[in-house]
């Protein structure tokens, strides 16, 4: 059997697979060692165990279930309320006022927690209920924080950024200083978005008449101050070169702990327990999913899948930019398929080569294909975020979740476009971090 045969073989396997709602990491596993078998036999399965162990061990990995500890400690305290109150404490007079404090607060949550579903969970509990009771359009409040929950996915510290650097071999540091300003201008544009919306059309948006004291707004912004060290502290070491991305990770865990634990007092034995819980589910549901990878991927190195298609898009009489966009579009409609975080993992060895090849970084690479994943958790019928929001507030209709969240879907595709024809965007700040 040729290898094309064999590959084209597990990939309708792993598809078949996908679509009877076979968990992902069966698919992924079972797709991956049906091709090694057709290719090589009993001996081609013999490296999957220690490939597999290997895989796991990578020291950038540990960063992961440390993020992933990060973010549940926050859950549990009142960091993510006083940030929303802060925003809404500033924002609160400009058209879309609650929705702008909405994106804020997703934006500064995630760059704490690096957890998309996290993010929408802790902001859309707070925001959305005001947003309704204030009159707010049902789609456009909950499009706010739907959208700009992904933003974590993005804005680092990033799990997304930590499973492509294992697949890669990027530097996580590297990643984070690259996704920081496309991360920062798609809040921005969100923001935009949000105001020219409620100034057009009103009754998106009710105005608020109310008023908010100087001396209000300052104590909103000290009652956040720890969430801003926390920050800087995750953040600046990385890029300072003080500590590993990895260790970077530890600190904030362990700086979340002593906030949440000495100031909101909210690390009762019973929220203790529901963290090392949630944090063991959703760290061993990720790993293995990453372990499950690592044997398709397998299959497309055995079978050199990477090169054959980096010298057929070689091939193609097409400007790399528009080659570039082709294959986003690509991964962007696969993503309403497959969770965002493993298809990361399956077509980051496919990608890397084809976009090397036409010139991009690595880093941007990286970058890039996040942002593009950002519309897997916002789009159906997989879309992770979609259901966060109607499982915190269950009185949406998911339809109106959806309807809010196209809008947001056109600006991801806007910044996409943007990255591809202007790499620098994503390459200029790792570049000075490297230099200092």
């Amino acid at each position: 059997m040729t290898e094309a045969l064999v590959v084209t073989g597990a990939v309708i396997l792993l598809l078949a697979l996908i679509f009877i709602r076979t968990p992902i990491f069966i698919a992924l596993g079972v797709s991956g060692l049906f091709g090694l078998f057709l290719v090589g036999g009993v001996a081609g399965l013999e490296q999957v165990p220690i490939a597999f162990v290997s895989q796991l061990e990578s020291y950038s990995l540990v960063a992961a279930p440390m993020y992933i500890l990060l973010g549940e400690i926050l859950a549990v305290g009142g960091l993510g309320q006083a940030i929303f109150r802060a925003a809404h404490a500033w924002l609160a007079r400009i058209p879309g006022g609650l929705a702008l404090a909405s994106v804020g607060s997703s934006t500064v949550f995630g760059a704490m927690s690096g957890v998309s579903i996290s993010s929408v969970a802790v902001v859309g509990r707070m925001a959305v209920p005001e947003m309704l009771r204030r009159g707010y359009n049902p789609g456009f409040a909950s499009g706010s924080v739907v959208a700009s929950g992904a933003l974590a996915m993005l804005i680092p510290p990033s799990l997304m950024f930590i499973l492509y650097s294992s697949i890669s071999g990027a530097s996580v540091g590297q990643l984070f200083a690259g996704g920081l300003i496309p991360g920062l201008l798609l809040a921005v544009l969100m923001m935009g978005f949000v105001v020219l919306a409620a100034t057009l059309k009103k009754d998106l948006a009710p105005r608020t008449t109310e008023t908010v004291s100087w001396s209000t707004r300052l104590s909103a912004l000290w009652k956040i101050a720890p969430a801003l060290v926390l920050i800087l502290i995750v953040l600046g070491s990385i890029y300072t070169g003080i500590a590993t991305a990895t260790e970077a990770a530890a600190i904030g865990a362990i700086g979340a702990a002593l906030i949440v634990g000495l100031i909101d007092r909210a690390l009762t034995w019973t929220n203790i327990k529901r963290i090392l819980v949630e944090t063991t589910k959703i760290s061993g549901s990720l790993l293995i999913i990453v372990g499950a990878a690592f044997a398709f991927t397998q299959l497309l190195v055995v079978v050199r899948a990477p090169e054959v298609l980096t010298g057929a898009v070689g091939d193609l009489s097409l400007p790399p930019t528009l080659i570039a966009i082709i294959v986003l579009l690509i991964i962007a409609l696969l993503g309403c398929l497959v969770d965002a975080a493993s298809l990361l993992l399956v077509v980051t060895p496919i990608v890397l080569p084809i976009f090397e090849a036409l010139g991009y970084d690595p880093i941007w690479v990286g970058v890039i294909l996040v942002v593009t994943l950002e519309t897997a958790v916002i789009t159906p019928p997989v879309g992770l975020n979609l259901y966060t929001m109607k499982s915190v507030v269950p009185e949406l209709d998911i339809g109106d979740i959806v309807k809010g969240a196209v809008p947001y879907l056109f600006i991801e595709f806007a910044l996409i476009v943007l990255l591809v024809c202007v790499p620098a965007i994503v390459t200029w700040f790792p570049s000075i971090a490297a230099a200092t």
